[in-house]
């Protein structure tokens, strides 16, 4: 749970709007964004006492798909023993959607200890539960998930006839985010991929683990040369 909605929960106790109001609204596709997000927030709040609802809805399979999904992003900003149990126990289910909330809820518990349930989902067959692996995996930062990433970079199930999805630049993402040394050989590879999404996401992902820029004074070519040459360098 982000510091500012704890502080919210503290400083105004129990949240007074129905929380069934809130999934309602939180999971209504007719609403403005804000207003869908205010909705969220209310629930994540509610949680810190009473998740009897969301915990309903995300386990009930015949529940609305987008309610479900809204109780389990909420599960994972609540976090805590039993609401992480109850969002491991959905990783098999059988709609992608929900398989994608509960990647992105893992993520968002910010626990080192579901790493290896998300890495799973890296070779899900279902392009959104990868991609929102990808993200939750670059929210956990941890390490071991490296290698996983860089073999989802050049798996053949990130192409389609041949050209590169989109999802790989998701893997780039993450291997940045997480910033460890292991992801260079991949991302210096990265460099010269065919598809100019991960080419060009390959460099500030290279930046977030180096701690510096290449960019002055140089065209993207040339960063791309000089990032070879360190990326060479780090594997001596």
């Amino acid at each position: 749970m982000s510091p500012t909605l704890l502080l919210l929960a503290l400083l105004s106790g129990p949240a007074t709007a129905a929380p069934v109001d809130d999934l309602n609204l939180a999971a209504a596709s007719d609403v403005p964004a804000v207003a869908r997000q205010e909705a969220f927030d209310r629930l994540v709040v509610n949680g810190l006492t009473d998740t009897a609802l969301v915990h309903q809805v995300a386990a009930d399979p015949s529940a609305d798909t987008r309610k479900r999904w809204v109780a389990i992003r909420v599960l994972g900003h609540v976090g805590g023993d039993r609401a992480e149990q109850a969002l491991i126990s959905l990783l098999d289910d059988p709609q992608p959607a929900i398989r994608a909330a509960v990647a992105g809820a893992l993520g968002e518990t910010g626990t080192m200890r579901h790493t290896p349930s998300v890495v799973a989902l890296l070779e899900d067959p279902a392009i959104i539960v990868r991609a929102e692996a990808a993200t939750a995996l670059a929210q956990l930062r941890d390490p071991r998930a490296v290698p996983a990433l860089a073999k989802a970079l050049e798996a053949k199930s990130g192409y389609r006839h041949d050209t590169s999805l989109w999802v790989r630049r998701h893997y780039v993402l993450a291997l940045g985010s997480i910033g460890h040394k292991d992801g260079i050989p991949a991302l210096v590879r990265a460099l010269d991929d065919e598809d100019l999404q991960v080419a060009e996401a390959a460099i500030p992902a290279l930046e977030q683990i180096g701690g510096f820029s290449m960019g002055e004074g140089r065209s993207w070519e040339q960063q791309r040369e000089a990032w070879r040459r360190w990326g060479q360098a780090q594997a001596r």
